[in-house]
């Protein structure tokens, strides 16, 4: 919406990369709504990676994403993802999608995106308040843990035929995987990384925004919140009661601080439900490594 501040964000970077010794990756996520030829050219020449925004197929999409006059956005914005991932070459891209109670069969969505000539893509379940219509809850999740399997499956046979296809939480290293210190803290809210908002509040992630305990300082005054800051460097899968007996806590590493707050209140307490969702995750994408050996 304002993307001559993104063109300026470039710059501003690439001039004083140059003084720190510092190589800057940039990347940007967008609905595709605004999107031109110029955008687009200048997205492929500067930013490492690019996240494309499509809530599912049309009709899933559509419900949820429809733009002002009530129509949908899916036939506004597929075309100019086409066209954005043919002129980027091999850099990386990620069609990033969100299922809610009402797509609990995302297979459906994945094989869209597929279908569309998608080749990297995710989908992430909806963290929102229980009281909205198309939030998930635990009555949810018998048939969402089998759908996950239920595109295990799939998957499978796709990639027999087009080993190019991933699917974002499917991807699993069995032999190396990232260093232990990054296996222990996963999310890095608040010590990897913050964000700043339009008038330069400093908060642990944009999700934290608006929460007041979260602000950690402004642009002006830098990191002011130390205790906060020091309580998320020490927010890591060993401190987190609940994880230490689940098998897969070193690859998730106790999953999103924010899902934690939001639902429990505390940040070193996870998500529930993400919990469930990551385990199958990580059972599938053993099953398919193992399929596909």
């Amino acid at each position: 919406m304002n993307f001559d501040v993104v063109k300026e964000l470039v710059a501003y970077g690439r001039e004083i990369e140059k003084e720190y010794n510092k190589n800057f990756r940039f990347t940007i996520t967008t609905n595709g709504l605004l999107l031109d030829d110029d955008k687009i050219d200048f997205i492929n020449e500067n930013m490492s990676n690019v996240v494309l925004s499509l809530d599912g197929r049309e009709e899933i999409n559509d419900r949820i994403r429809p733009t002002l006059n009530d129509k949908g956005s899916y036939d506004i914005i597929v075309p100019k993802f086409k066209k954005l991932i043919e002129k980027r070459g091999d850099k990386d891209y990620y069609i990033r999608g969100t299922f809610t109670k009402y797509n609990k069969d995302f297979s459906n969505d994945l094989k869209d995106y597929y279908d569309n000539g998608f080749k990297k893509v995710s989908i992430e379940p909806v963290v929102t308040d229980p009281s909205m219509p198309y939030a998930i809850t635990e009555d949810d999740m018998k048939e969402i843990l089998e759908e996950y399997e239920k595109f295990s499956r799939d998957y499978i046979n796709i990639r027999k035929e087009d080993d190019e296809f991933l699917f974002f939480h499917f991807m699993i290293d069995l032999s190396q995987g990232p260093c232990v210190v990054k296996r222990m803290v996963g999310c890095g809210a608040g010590s990897e990384y913050v964000a700043i908002t339009p008038n330069g509040d400093i908060y642990p992630c944009h999700q934290f925004v608006g929460t007041d305990e979260f602000k950690m300082g402004s642009l002006d005054t830098g990191i002011t919140n130390t205790d906060l800051r020091d309580e998320f460097k020490c927010a890591n899968v060993i401190n987190k009661e609940d994880c230490n007996s689940c098998f897969a806590k070193y690859y998730c590493s106790g999953g999103c601080h924010a899902n934690a707050y939001f639902n429990n209140g505390d940040f070193l307490k996870p998500y529930k439900l993400g919990c469930d969702m990551e385990r199958k995750r990580v059972e599938c994408a053993i099953s398919i490594v193992a399929n596909e050996i």
